[in-house]
């Protein structure tokens, strides 16, 4: 199962999923760079890549009752070296860069949380861990995310069926209405960076984090959308891991 990937300086993709990180060329062509650390079984739901051509990936470990228990967020260098950044997370998703890199969004669904930090470019690490946006019990849970060359953060909400547009301090500027329940990622795409992707999911995924009112009837997804955003977005950071 793949559940994120970024791109790798020689045109390989880091992916991310419940068998750990991998660098992955064509069909059984992959290598794992990481699956375990410190004991522990890494189930990686999400990862970008930093500055510093290392990537951030954050773990989930869910079963059918719900959270099994706490997931980390970690930043994997471009020599390889893994160190946890974060702890105590609940549900790992989506994860963007504020344009000059110097800020990291990471949202954590369960929580119903947009979290922000400040990037070390020295050695991966972050500080000033602080609440960017907290979603309300009324709507869906943040998803997948990015930024904008204007730093307004795009927040696709599972549940919600919308995409929610924050201005950098965390005020929601605009509200994009999707007919579908399942909202799961959003990227920018084109030649000139100003065409928002939105990838929706068919499968649904009963949960207790499902919104106060929520219809279960209600079309899932399954579609990719396209949009003309009102800002460009930012070249994506290059990995530059090695096997």
């Amino acid at each position: 199962m793949i559940a994120g990937e970024a791109l790798n300086h020689d045109g390989r993709l880091v992916v991310c999923g419940g068998t750990g990180l991998h660098l992955w060329k064509e069909q059984d062509q992959s290598v794992t760079l990481v699956s375990h650390h410190e004991g522990e079984v890494l189930v990686f739901n999400d990862t970008i890549a930093a500055p510093d051509g290392g990537v951030y990936a954050g773990t989930l470990y869910w079963d059918e009752r719900g959270m099994a228990k706490h997931g980390k967020l970690y930043h994997i260098s471009a020599a390889g070296t893994i160190q946890i950044v974060d702890e105590a997370i609940e549900l790992a998703n989506g994860l963007g860069f504020a344009p000059g890199g110097e800020t990291l969004y990471f949202a954590d669904s369960a929580s119903r949380t947009i979290w922000a930090y400040d990037v070390d470019r020295r050695d991966g690490s972050l500080r000033n861990k602080r609440i960017f946006v907290r979603v309300g019990e009324e709507e869906g849970i943040p998803d997948g995310l990015t930024v904008d060359a204007e730093g307004f953060v795009y927040s696709a909400q599972w549940y919600g069926g919308q995409v929610v547009r924050y201005d950098p301090d965390g005020h929601v500027e605009r509200r994009i209405r999707l007919p579908v329940s399942q909202v799961s990622s959003v990227a920018f795409g084109g030649a000139d960076l100003c065409e928002l992707y939105i990838t929706t999911a068919a499968d649904p995924w009963p949960s207790a984090l499902r919104p106060r009112g929520f219809d279960p009837s209600a079309p899932t997804g399954g579609g990719l959308f396209r949009i003309r955003a009102q800002a460009p977005g930012v070249p994506e950071y290059i990995a530059r891991l090695t096997s």
